[in-house]
């Protein structure tokens, strides 16, 4: 049996014993943005749980995805793209190409990893992780220091790539803001800011992992070349 035989006789088998309004609904949903969270709508996300393995199938023959789902959210993984027409700046994806945005997100993943670990919370756990945008700032400022010392201005670095960032991570689903109030006379802020901004973690930043390229291999981008150099050379 040929691909087109296969293709046609699938067609029929993975999804028409289920409800076909679900089956449309959910069909529409995880195509419409990068990540259906439970809290979207209950009913559908639990129908999606439990016909996993038949969304799943389909994905897979019809399109060649990943259907990846857990107990918060479900997604679909795409791996290859097909219109090579297109540059990158014409896809609608959450794709970071700045070194700075680069860096501010790996770091929000392992601030996210961190305040769980304050927090002695799990992914799993119900209820949702806040932060105050000052508060990952300075994580950010302190980090930077640790590995470069001060001979970097982390301060406006952070700064600028959370301008950039931020509204992308809200726009695709990574976090949402929560509130904002004008900071009072008697404080201060790292980097001069001038506004408390609370925002909440989505469950989709926890589907990139801080370990994959740490924070040390992001840092040799700041470095200047000779002194990367005299650093191999002393390694070796």
């Amino acid at each position: 049996m040929d691909f087109d035989e296969q293709f046609q006789e699938g067609s029929d088998k993975y999804l028409e014993h289920l409800n076909p309004y679900h089956v449309r609904a959910v069909l529409n949903i995880l195509t419409e943005s990068p990540f259906f969270y439970r809290k979207d709508d209950i009913d559908l996300f639990d129908y999606v749980r439990s016909h996993q393995d038949d969304f799943h199938q389909f994905f897979t023959h019809f399109f060649g995805w990943e259907l990846y789902v857990d107990r918060r959210v479900a997604r679909l993984i795409k791996p290859q793209e097909f219109n090579n027409a297109l540059r990158a700046s014409q896809r609608d994806l959450f794709d970071l190409t700045r070194r700075d945005e680069c860096t501010a997100f790996l770091l929000l993943v392992e601030f996210y990893e961190k305040m769980l670990r304050d927090l002695n919370a799990s992914y799993d756990d119900e209820g949702s992780i806040r932060f105050l945008l000052a508060d990952f700032v300075q994580y950010g400022i302190d980090r930077f220091t640790e590995e470069l010392g001060d001979n970097v201005h982390a301060d406006k670095i952070i700064l600028e790539a959370c301008r950039r960032i931020f509204p992308k991570l809200v726009r695709y689903r990574f976090i949402v803001q929560v509130e904002k109030a004008d900071v009072s006379a008697d404080e201060i802020l790292p980097g001069g800011m001038k506004e408390h901004v609370m925002y909440e973690f989505l469950p989709g930043i926890h589907c990139y992992r801080p370990d994959i390229l740490t924070f040390k291999e992001i840092m040799k981008l700041y470095k200047p070349i000779d002194e990367e150099e005299s650093s191999e050379e002393e390694n070796e």
